[in-house]
């Protein structure tokens, strides 16, 4: 059964927040006997699991720091991204300004979370931060490079993934992650595949699917629709034999007639089946929360990450809208396990996407 508590405003119209939860003292370490297994000991993480299973609906949402003034109604943006390299263009960013974004993201509040948990509804960001969420198209070779230094093939710090991990290396609570949204040749460097893509998901990256032939979606029928994302979903599965691709990237933004949706979703292709759950248009503007009604997973909403010819939709145009509070951004709450919205709000929650979660609703 699906849980809702109201907090009651009264407290925060005399100035007071709803209290937060107090740490209980750790445990004095005491010596095991020699006789007993370890797996038999009780650990500190057995402890704290026990008691948070202690806690009431009451304790959890009192926990919540509500001068955060959380808003996970709010929204998310995913940014569209395509190349890294020497010339800037509506469809690529310089190395400089590639780092200048994610100087930005960090230094104002935004924390990285990945598109498969936000299709999920598994949003884990810290409180009071933003998550975002950074895609890449067509899977070229600028956005993971190999490059040779003294007879040695290694990472170019130029490229996507190599910036990304000096920004993970600098900022470790960034959470940085991506989607790369791959066709036929994945990454370049055909001989390095195998190596790459290992790389890519051993290092908390996603894998999404950029079609065969990046031909428009709206001039296919049903059978040439389960080619297109079958065929790369096949291609990524000879070397990710585990590995589940749920996301899709329309080319050109181009979605499939209504009587052909289906097969964009579920489909079959040469003995591999494929599901997608979420499905990402062409930069426009930021997507809803994952638990707003208004959010449409098989048409999701993107960010073009430009600051060329996107009239005032670029990335920071709707960076300067949540600055100015033109918009509002989602603001986390903290806690994986509760949706916390503004009363105001309320009308828009989808409870098919919360789920069990708790629903923390305030004035």
């Amino acid at each position: 059964m699906k849980k809702i508590i109201i907090l009651i405003a009264l407290l925060m119209m005399t100035g007071c927040t709803a209290p937060t939860a107090e740490t209980p003292e750790e445990p004095p370490v005491v010596e095991a006997p020699v006789d007993v297994h370890p797996e038999e000991q009780e650990t500190d993480t057995d402890k704290s699991n026990e008691e948070d299973k202690d806690l009431t609906e009451e304790d959890i949402i009192a926990s919540i720091d509500m001068s955060l003034n959380p808003n996970e109604l709010g929204e998310i943006m995913i940014l569209m991204y395509h190349g890294v390299g020497p010339e800037e263009s509506v469809w690529q960013r310089t190395p400089d300004n590639f780092r200048k974004d994610l100087e930005y993201m960090y230094q104002n509040g935004y924390r990285m979370i990945s598109l498969n948990d936000y299709a999920k509804g598994e949003i884990k960001t810290e409180a009071g931060f933003t998550p975002i969420i950074l895609t890449f198209d067509d899977g070229r070779q600028n956005n993971f490079n190999f490059i040779e230094v003294n007879g040695e093939m290694v990472l170019d710090p130029d490229c996507a993934v190599g910036i990304m991990e000096e920004f993970k290396n600098k900022y470790p609570d960034f959470n940085v992650t991506a989607s790369f949204f791959l066709g036929t040749n994945p990454f370049g460097q055909k001989e390095y595949a195998q190596e790459k893509l290992d790389w890519i998901i051993d290092n908390g990256y996603d894998l999404g699917n950029h079609t065969y032939s990046h031909n428009e979606m709206s001039k296919l029928n049903s059978d040439e629709i389960q080619i297109e994302i079958g065929s790369v979903n096949n291609i990524i599965k000879q070397y990710l034999p585990d590995y589940v691709v749920e996301t899709l990237a329309l080319p050109h933004g181009s979605n499939p007639k209504d009587e052909f949706i289906e097969s964009m979703l579920k489909g079959e292709y040469e003995g591999n089946k494929y599901e997608t759950i979420a499905v990402l248009d062409v930069g426009w503007r930021p997507s809803y929360s994952p638990f707003d009604t208004l959010t449409n997973f098989n048409s999701l909403y993107r960010v073009t990450a430009s600051e060329i010819n996107v009239d005032n939709c670029g990335i920071y145009d709707y960076f300067k809208s949540y600055e100015d509070n033109i918009r509002e951004r989602f603001i986390s709450d903290g806690n994986p396990d509760v949706v916390t919205i503004p009363k105001r709000h309320s009308e828009y929650l989808n409870m098919d996407i919360v789920e069990d979660r708790l629903v923390n609703v305030y004035e």
